[in-house]
């Protein structure tokens, strides 16, 4: 198109969006920002060689209760289609003085606007020679079926999870039901430990323990041989297998030496923009500044991932909104729900209010006298009211009394 101040007839070439990392946050800013900009290009640069898949349907392909093939979400005609590049690469370097990401092989990508959403790595153990069992990857996934087959032959099989958060709570599931001796290793004195309250962990555990779960508590396991387990102390366990969730790790070297903000993750503002020009950040790997809590954070989960995806991609385009969203994890643990809502951390709240049913265990985290999170055991009706809670930003410094009572519901504060 003519261009005022061009001689002649010359035009502005389409924008060029570059964007690191094909999951769920990747693929939804290249899928959102082809229907703002039907002319622009979009390259995704994934390190795992797959089109976009569900990590949430893992469990589900590994229990059988969906086939492989369902797992995955695009093909590779839909990027076709929609004439989104998808390259095979690891980045090794980002120069934002010329908008350029080298990648493996020595390849250079320009860009006029990037966005960094590569998830994480899985954090290994000091010992792990790489027989460790992790869940991340679609890969995890096809080794964990596998493991299940050989486990089967066993006449007496045992495993070992290391961990008490959710990628734990997805081992058990898999391995408990199949009449697998199942350990569960926890270096702390409880399940959840930045969520849960001992008292909450114990309910947790005995209900895991009617379903045949060995929870050890305050126990690191310091070496394994693929058969024996050692823990620091002394103890000793047979197992036949070992896998673990103890966390991601979400910090790019590349990024950081390129003058990124790093923190835990890639940090950036309510906008979902780093402190670099033209870079921003979503999903799993985005510290970001949650404007419901007041403070930066981050939410390892889908739905987050797939709303920043979309939100990002916005923001790009040239809107100016905030991004907000009360995240949330969940696990349906043999019938009772395990849950937390918002920032559901000690280490961040300045009250904690329980609410005590016997049966279940809810614990609502107050920050100036504002519900900021929630995590709850076996008390499933608390979690709409949690959530609305957080993000009406509820004034709660006098109602403790209202809080505390299990009989009251949540959503009657609003």
């Amino acid at each position: 198109m003519p261009v005022t101040g061009c001689r002649g007839f010359c035009y502005n070439p389409p924008m060029h969006y570059l964007i690191i990392g094909g999951g769920i946050a990747g693929t939804t800013a290249a899928e959102t920002l082809r229907k703002l900009a039907a002319k622009c290009d979009i390259t995704i640069i994934s390190a795992e060689r797959h089109p976009l898949y569900s990590r949430v349907m893992l469990p589900h392909y590994v229990s059988g209760k969906t086939p492989r093939e369902r797992v995955f979400l695009k093909s590779p005609e839909w990027y076709n289609e929609q004439n989104i590049h998808l390259a095979f690469h690891t980045v090794v370097a980002l120069e934002p003085a010329s908008k350029t990401v080298t990648v493996d092989g020595g390849h250079t990508y320009s860009y006029d606007k990037l966005l960094i959403a590569g998830g994480g790595h899985v954090r290994h153990l000091p010992f792990d020679d790489g027989h460790i069992q992790h869940f991340q990857t679609v890969e995890d996934a096809d080794a964990i079926v596998a493991l299940i087959a050989r486990l089967k032959n066993e006449s007496h099989p045992a495993v070992g999870i290391i961990g008490g958060g959710f990628i734990s709570m997805d081992f058990i599931k898999l391995f408990a039901p199949l009449g697998i001796a199942t350990h569960v290793f926890l270096r702390n004195d409880r399940y959840f430990t930045p969520s849960f309250d001992v008292e909450m962990s114990r309910m947790l555990t005995e209900h895991l323990s009617e379903h045949g779960v060995v929870t050890h508590l305050q126990t690191e396991i310091a070496s394994w041989d693929g058969s024996l387990a050692k823990t620091i102390g002394g103890g000793a366990l047979p197992l036949h297998a070992l896998t673990a969730g103890v966390g991601l790790i979400c910090q790019y070297p590349w990024a950081k030496e390129a003058g990124v903000e790093v923190g835990h993750g890639i940090r950036t503002n309510e906008f979902l923009e780093t402190n670099i020009k033209d870079v921003y950040a979503a999903g799993d790997c985005a510290e970001f500044f949650d404007v419901l809590i007041e403070r930066h954070q981050q939410a390892g989960n889908w739905l987050n991932a797939q709303m920043q995806g979309q939100h990002v991609a916005r923001v790009m385009h040239g809107e100016r909104a905030p991004f907000h969203l009360v995240s949330s994890y969940s696990a349906t643990m043999f019938g009772k729900p395990v849950v937390a809502v918002g920032c559901a951390r000690h280490d961040v709240a300045e009250e904690t209010v329980v609410r005590d049913s016997g049966d279940g265990r809810t614990l609502l985290f107050l920050h100036r006298g504002r519900l900021v999170g929630a995590s709850m055991f076996n008390r499933p009706d608390d979690r709409a009211g949690a959530t609305k809670l957080v993000e009406a930003k509820v004034d709660l410094s006098n109602r403790h009394g209202e809080l505390a009572d299990p009989e009251v519901p949540l959503l009657s504060l609003l």
